[in-house]
């Protein structure tokens, strides 16, 4: 499987990209010290990792023709092919890579050559070479056919490199593979998801979204919500709203909530409001809902915090939290926690709001402090203010303390 995605990206990415992928799949270690072409290996290696790679060609085709039996043999061929169509020697690489095929059908990096084959062949089918953008046509063709879970690495391969050779064509085979539903295929559903949302328009959002729906597979899901998220059009807001109110896995809706809010625009916004208030949604996705929008420093956020707490309809747990967020907030919530405090609540909210506003330690905090310890109806909360005015060392609270004891 670290083969399959190591060798997914590097056909996925463009040419320039690909250097990374190959510092990704690291060649295999010194693998005998009495081998007669491990010094050889170690040159050819070393170039390689220089980039160098006339150079590491010509060193990895010298231990195939000087030593055919040498444990490095076999994948010799393979890097040479590599280090060939990193040149730009496409012709030179085909050769290598086929070579390999037939001599060495067993060699280790056989499961990369077979896609990186293909990969070469794109690039020589977008220079005209009719031969191989047939082949490339082919493997791309049998990657949306359904049944037995093989060359599964060298369909993925063939879908990128059809990409890169006719955006258009590759969009039919693109639904077929994501009508796909066996288990095997999921990895390759991941790599057409990838390739589709690097397009544009409002079927490439319907098509996320019923994958995020639909799909069997948990992490085909996942990304297409977060492609989604990237898209960051109507039609994705629409989408994420579907999958977080109608989802049925909650790792996913809680996905689509996190993408929304990312989003950061008025409509994403009111989703994820809408959403934290409504009933029937599980309580850890609605107070995630909650903590996202309280991260915004919109001006109405405040508002809308302060309108959680005075809800006697909203839950409890999420009208706490909306009190500890609205306490994290800068020096002018100080005014909405004393304000909402006035408002009809049950005690232990009161208690919260308590708590937080003698924390803040500000003149507004402090003065409406002073006014509970000494007009709040309720014995205990006066006692917890009291208490907190004992902490204090402005002068103004040892006054109050004095006028209560000495009225």
């Amino acid at each position: 499987m670290r083969r399959f995605h190591i060798v997914v990206l590097c056909a996925a990415m463009s040419v320039g990209a690909a250097a990374r992928s190959a510092q990704a799949l690291r060649l295999a270690p010194l693998q005998a010290q009495t081998d007669p072409a491990d010094s050889l290996y170690s040159r050819a290696r070393r170039a390689l990792d220089d980039k160098n790679y006339d150079v590491a060609a010509r060193l990895f085709d010298s231990i195939v023709a000087r030593f055919p039996r040498s444990v490095y043999a076999p994948d010799a061929l393979y890097w040479k092919g590599f280090a060939l169509y990193r040149s730009g020697n496409l012709d030179g690489a085909v050769a290598a890579l086929e070579t390999q095929a037939a001599r060495y059908p067993n060699a280790p990096t056989r499961t990369d050559a077979a896609p990186l084959l293909i990969l070469v062949k794109g690039e020589l089918a977008k220079r005209g070479d009719v031969i191989a953008r047939r082949e490339v046509d082919s493997a791309a063709s049998a990657s949306s056919g359904a049944g037995a879970c093989t060359d599964m690495e060298v369909r993925a391969a063939a879908l990128d490199a059809l990409q890169q050779m006719d955006a258009e064509r590759v969009m039919p085979l693109l639904r077929k593979v994501l009508m796909r539903r066996d288990e095997c295929s999921a990895p390759l559903r991941k790599n057409a998801l990838f390739i589709l949302a690097q397009k544009g328009g409002a079927d490439r959002d319907r098509l996320l979204l019923d994958i995020a729906k639909s799909d069997p597979s948990t992490s085909v899901r996942n990304d297409a919500v977060f492609y989604l998220g990237q898209a960051k059009s109507d039609a994705a807001v629409d989408a994420l709203e579907d999958v977080l109110l109608r989802g049925d896995e909650n790792g996913v809706r809680s996905n689509a909530l996190f993408a929304l809010a990312q989003m950061h625009t008025d409509r994403a916004r009111k989703i994820l409001q809408d959403f934290a208030f409504a009933d029937g949604g599980p309580m850890s996705l609605r107070n995630d809902a909650l903590f996202h929008v309280a991260q915004q420093s919109a001006a109405e956020t405040n508002k809308w915090l302060v309108s959680v707490i005075a809800s006697a309809k909203a839950p409890i747990e999420l009208r706490r939290n909306a009190v500890f967020h609205l306490a994290q907030k800068s020096a002018d919530a100080s005014d909405d926690l004393a304000g909402v405090y006035d408002s009809l609540l049950p005690t232990e909210l009161k208690k919260d709001l308590l708590f937080h506003i003698a924390q803040r330690r500000d003149d507004k905090a402090l003065t409406k402090l002073i006014a509970i310890a000494k007009t709040e109806p309720n014995k205990e909360l006066r006692k917890d203010a009291l208490f907190h005015l004992a902490q204090s060392k402005d002068p103004r609270a040892l006054r109050a303390l004095e006028e209560i004891v000495s009225p």
